[in-house]
């Protein structure tokens, strides 16, 4: 392996590799079945991916985090984290994931629930649900048994949430937070539990990285402009400076955009001063002051990273990235934002 090479590999989550050959190889639709298998039982331990009263992956501190950014030297706040995860079924049988899959439970723990869940873990509790994934070609096949997949995961998100609601919240303010189709299932989630509903008032924030939010998603709870505002929504989706995906110029408005640098929805550039670093696939804490971002387009416009073979590293899309390029500085925010909460 050279050393760009193996500079690119560190830059990303594990779920990278699995995501490009996922993606290169996609399955046709008429190879999958409509096997649901088994429903999750939430009140068993088995059905999560993290609870508070265990040690589990969304537990775990990047390597080498300085002791001015790392969450072991604050205190707990006592606030409540729901995390959803992304989408890490990218080839089997049926269009969804049985929950006794064991390769997509391993990549799950391995990548998203270590290095993205772990983000938003501010010394609170979280609550991460193992649930019925869509496949990942449900995104580009959007045909009606697609839809149906999306409800079908759905349909086990909203359980999950529901038995924390009845069973472990008791009155506590909520973190929710996801990616990609963790933040699909998170706006539905907002729709229907918070949004002009008494739920909304424990509402701290809800990030929603890696999928296109808007304006009209909501008729009551605003999206994020100031860092410390809570009661309020964020959303990004991350590419290199200079690529726009195609699909934007067919939508009729243009996505919403918060910056998770500068936490405003403003069209400027951050400063590389106030990036605060990446946490690499390892969970190892790396390259501070590397990423300037501006917002354009109602997506998060990346520049060449500021580190050695940056030009090489560079991207179009930095999906696989929306998190823990900026892991430092979203663990910060989601602390700030409980602070000032009510």
């Amino acid at each position: 392996m050279t050393s760009t090479n193996r500079l690119r590999h560190l830059l990303f989550l594990p779920a990278t590799v699995i995501l490009l050959a996922g993606c290169g190889a996609l399955q046709s639709p008429l190879q999958l079945t409509w096997d649901t298998g088994e429903m999750p039982r939430y009140e068993n331990a088995d059905a999560w991916f993290s609870l508070p009263s265990r040690s589990d992956a969304s537990d775990e501190l990047p390597k080498k985090i300085p002791s001015t950014a790392s969450p072991a030297q604050w205190d707990s706040i006592d606030v409540d984290v729901f995390f959803v995860h992304p989408t890490m079924y990218f080839r089997g049988d049926h269009w969804n994931a049985h929950l006794d899959n064991d390769q997509v439970n391993r990549d799950t723990e391995d990548a998203p629930m270590r290095a993205q869940a772990s983000a938003f873990n501010i010394g609170g509790r979280m609550y991460a649900p193992r649930y019925r994934q869509a496949h990942i070609g449900v995104f580009t096949w959007q045909d009606s048994t697609s839809w149906a997949a999306l409800e079908l995961a759905y349909e086990d998100v909203r359980s999950a949430f529901v038995h924390y609601l009845e069973h472990w919240n008791h009155g506590r303010d909520i973190i929710l937070a996801g990616h990609s189709q963790g933040s699909w299932h998170l706006r539905w989630l907002l729709q229907e539990f918070f949004d002009g509903k008494p739920l909304q008032e424990q509402l701290i924030t809800a990030y929603g990285p890696g999928f296109d939010w808007y304006a009209s998603d909501f008729d009551h709870i605003p999206f994020c402009e100031a860092p410390e505002q809570s009661g309020c929504v964020c959303s990004w989706m991350s590419y290199g400076s200079g690529y726009f995906p195609p699909w934007l110029a067919n939508k009729p408005s243009q996505p919403m955009c918060v910056h998770p640098i500068t936490w405003t929805v403003r069209p400027g550039s951050s400063a590389l001063n106030d990036h605060e670093g990446v946490v690499l696939s390892q969970m190892r804490f790396a390259f501070p002051q590397s990423i300037r971002a501006s917002i354009q387009q109602g997506v998060l416009q990346i520049d060449q990273p500021q580190v050695r073979f940056g030009r090489w590293l560079q991207r179009d899309n930095w999906h696989v990235g929306d998190i823990n390029l900026f892991w430092i500085n979203i663990n910060k925010n989601a602390r700030i934002r409980a602070e000032n909460h009510r």
